[in-house]
């Protein structure tokens, strides 16, 4: 055998005592081959075994699960079933559900349309509304007392935080999220607002009327003052109790309270603008 014969060997013993661990220290000298005796044919070289290493198996990726069926579209209900699913959808609107109890639960679509249509004259309405009165009632102090005897109230800040949790509520509000409700139940909105039997069938412009009519609501600054002359308190300047009363309502909420209605109003009708009428 040759010189790469016998390094093939002590490599392969080397090999072999670092895999087990065995006769290492014993090695010294790697056993020198045995010389063929001579013949008149040179024989073959003896290729000497060797194992061969056989490559790993390819890894498989994994197939792809398979994907889930697409749902389908989301059906519109019917005006007349639509409670649930429209008092869900504007609770949504809120993280923790929390829109849900200024939700009446029953004639959903309906109540807030008319509450809408209400709105476009500046109005409130009194009777049948889409979410429920505050508890409690007013909440004023005695500032004086007039030369006729009559007394002299102003609102108080308590009267103000009453409607801090709504009106947060409806700053936190997703305008987009909600412009896409909007549009999504914009049929049976249209259908409820073709119940009151109007001329202007138009909903959409009536929301934006209903949107301006409270921004246009006057910005009070200073101690509102409030006479009582029957059971009803009433703005002791006749200007402001002559006013319709969405305005009125913008101004009992307090000032703080009234501005972010607006930024949350003015940021909706920016949206709202960019939708088609429906004519």
């Amino acid at each position: 055998m040759g010189n790469s014969i016998r390094d093939w060997l002590v490599a392969l013993l080397v090999v072999a005592a670092v895999i087990f661990g065995i006769y290492w220290f014993a090695l010294r000298e790697a056993p020198k081959p045995e010389i063929p005796a001579p013949v008149t044919e040179p024989a073959p070289e003896t290729v000497p075994s060797v194992d061969i290493e056989q490559p790993a198996e390819a890894e498989i990726p994994p197939a792809p699960e398979p994907a889930p069926p697409a749902e389908p579209p989301r059906q519109l209900p019917a005006l007349d079933d639509s409670d649930k699913e429209a008092r869900a959808d504007i609770a949504s609107l809120s993280s923790g559900q929390e829109l849900a109890e200024w939700v009446e639960p029953q004639e959903v679509v309906r109540k807030w349309v008319a509450a809408v249509n209400t709105a476009t004259k500046g109005d409130l309405m009194h009777k049948n509304r889409p979410f429920p009165n505050l508890k409690g009632g007013i909440i004023v102090k005695e500032l004086e007392i007039r030369p006729d005897g009559a007394k002299v109230y102003v609102l108080s800040q308590e009267n103000y935080q009453r409607y801090d949790k709504p009106v947060r509520l409806l700053a936190m509000v997703d305008t987009d999220k909600a412009v896409g409700l909007y549009q999504f139940w914009y049929p049976r909105l249209k259908q409820a607002y073709g119940e009151l039997g109007l001329k202007n069938k138009n909903f959409h412009a009536a929301v934006l009327a209903a949107i301006d009519q409270v921004l246009a609501a006057p910005d009070i600054e200073g101690p509102i003052k409030l006479v009582r002359p029957t059971v009803y308190y009433k703005f002791e300047d006749p200007q402001l109790e002559k006013m319709p009363g969405l305005h009125k309502l913008m101004i009992r909420i307090g000032p703080d309270n009234a501005a972010r209605v607006k930024e949350k109003l003015r940021e909706l009708k920016a949206s709202l603008q960019n939708l088609p009428s429906d004519g």
